[in-house]
């Protein structure tokens, strides 16, 4: 940006500055999408983990004896758990603000009752019966019999209300004059993966000395009215537990500094800017003097915002930067790809609802058809380090 730009109009700001958030929980869900090479080996001998073993003998107990009197039994149980542990330091013109470290760990129960072909998912009963699922939070402190206890508590209540919502499911798909002949599920082989389980380190770096020192850098900029350098440190360890074999326990970590300011300019328009950028670990964060850098052109840039003539309305094409781009395009293009099918429902609103929340993949019947321009080229690959175009 040069001094003699234009101040883009309100919306695009408002949009602009709202993308900026988006940043930090598409980073932090990234870390539960990095790939690992799975290969299929049996649990390490001695392996002491308390975690694993609660949710391994909790779902043997659940699969030998979890039925309600003479009615069905579940053909499948899903047992996750997430191990998350957070260091957040944020500072403000050289001061710092805080630094905190929280753990926290959340379950996912998922029971289901029928078959592959027709179960008891994706179905919007009474009162969402059947769709939000079993979740809470468990004790921080890998108790074994704390975690089987709030695990059996929660199969308890899933497999109850899946008994509830395949009975309604059955008799709504029933009075359908076409019903779908997908299969609800898919059966998978199983997969055992038990990676080394990491214990957070954040010693190696002084995060509170670099937040200081970072953001007193817009300090230079005395017509800012606000600025924040937030340093986020994550290591999550996922479990994944199911009936048909799978165990699974990885551990990632990823890393962000995300820096923001705000100003007014002279008729009243608020302004912001921010500078962000992530790693897959908290050592490989750029340096001091770089993530300063970035803050003074951010600084700049505000300041030209600033002291330019508001742009008028305009209707066409935007260019985006790349990491703009990157988040635009997993927000338009990501739930179209995906293919999800609507959830049924008894209730015509939640159906409506459900594809107004984006419930509903905009390209399931249009399979063949261009959904782009002939321009356009997207590539899929979960293993990709590097981007290469050829």
């Amino acid at each position: 940006m040069t001094r003699g730009c234009l101040r883009p109009p309100r919306r695009i700001l408002r949009f602009w500055a709202g993308l900026g958030r988006w940043f930090t929980a598409l980073a932090i869900l990234a870390v539960l999408a990095l790939p690992a090479v799975a290969q299929v080996r049996s649990v390490p001998p001695g392996e002491s983990d308390l975690t694993l073993k609660a949710m391994r003998d909790e779902l043997e107990r659940s699969r030998q004896r979890l039925r309600l009197g003479e009615l069905e039994r579940p053909f499948y149980i899903e047992y996750r758990l997430l191990d998350v542990d957070v260091r957040a330091v944020s500072a403000s013109f050289g001061a710092l603000l805080g630094s905190t470290t929280t753990r926290n760990r959340y379950m996912g129960v998922d029971v289901r009752v029928g078959d592959y072909l027709l179960d008891s998912s994706n179905f919007l009963g009474q009162n969402f019966q059947g769709f939000l699922g079993s979740t809470g939070q468990v004790g921080v402190d890998r108790d074994y019999d704390s975690l089987r206890q709030d695990l059996w508590l929660a199969t308890d209540q899933a497999y109850k209300s899946a008994l509830d919502t395949i009975a309604q499911k059955r008799a709504y798909i029933q009075s359908r004059a076409r019903p779908s002949n997908i299969p609800d599920f898919a059966r998978a082989e199983p997969v055992v993966l038990i990676e080394p389980r990491v214990e957070p380190d954040w010693s190696k770096r002084n995060w509170e000395a670099e937040a200081r020192a970072t953001s007193a850098a817009f300090r230079s900029f005395p017509e800012l009215h606000g600025s924040r350098v937030t340093y986020y440190l994550l290591y999550i360890t996922q479990y994944l537990m199911t009936s048909e074999g799978t165990q699974i326990r990885t551990t990632r970590s990823v890393a962000a500094i995300e820096a923001g300011a705000d100003t007014q300019a002279a008729d009243g328009m608020g302004l912001h800017n921010y500078y962000s950028t992530y790693a897959l670990r908290p050592a490989d964060l750029p340096s001091v003097d770089t993530v300063k850098k970035e803050i003074e052109r951010v600084g700049r840039e505000l300041a030209a915002l600033r002291a330019s003539p508001p742009a008028e309305d305009y209707v066409g094409p935007v260019l985006f930067e790349a990491p703009a781009a990157g988040a635009l395009l997993a927000q338009l293009l990501a739930p179209s790809v995906t293919g999800d099918r609507a959830p049924l429902s008894m209730q015509p609103f939640f159906e409506q609802m459900m594809k107004q929340l984006g419930g509903d993949s905009e390209w399931s019947g249009r399979l063949g058809t261009r959904v782009l321009p002939a321009g356009v080229t997207l590539v899929d690959d979960p293993t990709a380090r590097d981007l290469s175009i050829e």
